[in-house]
């Protein structure tokens, strides 16, 4: 980006227009008025964007919303954000995520709850489920879903996560190595694909090798 941008940094109680900055940093209670753009963008503490946000690097400790779409090369999220969708290299998330649209990354790896409208895709997923979560589909090579251990992070950010009934529902999972838990899902397509405790799934579908745990229910199973 074109170096001799300004920075924009908000403290407090406030609002900024939107447009090109070098880097954005909001302190407080802050609001952006349309689409921004930056090298940096963190957020510490409670804000909203009205349009769409692009930077290389975002980082929230708080919660924020962006009315547009986040595109960003790295996504670090610390609390909660509300986005009409992401498309990173990564994101890394310890909270919540939820998404309009689709969510698309290299690596995606969450520990806390998230609420996907559209396609979770990204090479490799890992999650540690802490709170009700789901997505309408979810794709990738290697697809990990564990219930989280409960942890001193719990206590921290438990007033903002959904915990009761905590589990993944998604209509289809695909992806190359699936190992899942405590995850509805009306289909699950795979070549090595692990059903383990607390699984209910209506179809699985795998090439490979498929392991389904004794407090797991698979309704059909087929190998292709």
């Amino acid at each position: 980006m074109d170096r001799t941008l300004l920075d924009l940094n908000l403290n407090g109680i406030g609002s900024a227009a939107g447009g090109e900055y070098r880097h954005v940093r909001l302190d407080g209670v802050c609001k952006l008025l349309s689409d921004v753009s930056a090298e940096t963008f963190v957020v510490n503490g409670h804000g909203s964007a009205q349009g769409a946000v692009r930077t290389k690097q975002f980082t929230c400790n708080g919660k924020f919303t962006i009315k547009g779409a986040l595109n960003s090369e790295e996504v670090r999220i610390d609390g909660m954000v509300d986005t009409g969708s992401v498309n990173a290299d990564r994101v890394t998330a310890n909270g919540g995520l939820s998404s309009e649209g689709d969510v698309e990354s290299e690596l995606f790896e969450l520990t806390g709850y998230f609420d996907v409208e559209g396609l979770l895709n990204a090479g490799t997923i890992k999650i540690s489920l802490h709170g009700g979560s789901r997505a309408r589909e979810i794709g990738g090579e290697i697809i990990r879903v564990r219930k989280g251990k409960d942890a001193k992070w719990n206590k921290l950010v438990s007033w903002a996560i959904p915990r009761l009934n905590v589990q993944l529902e998604a209509n289809v999972i695909e992806g190359d190595d699936i190992e899942l838990e405590e995850t509805v899902a009306a289909v699950v397509r795979g070549n090595r694909v692990v059903i383990g405790k607390g699984c209910r799934i209506g179809k699985v579908e795998h090439k490979g090798e498929l392991v389904v745990h004794p407090q797991a229910k698979v309704d059909e199973r087929v190998r292709n």
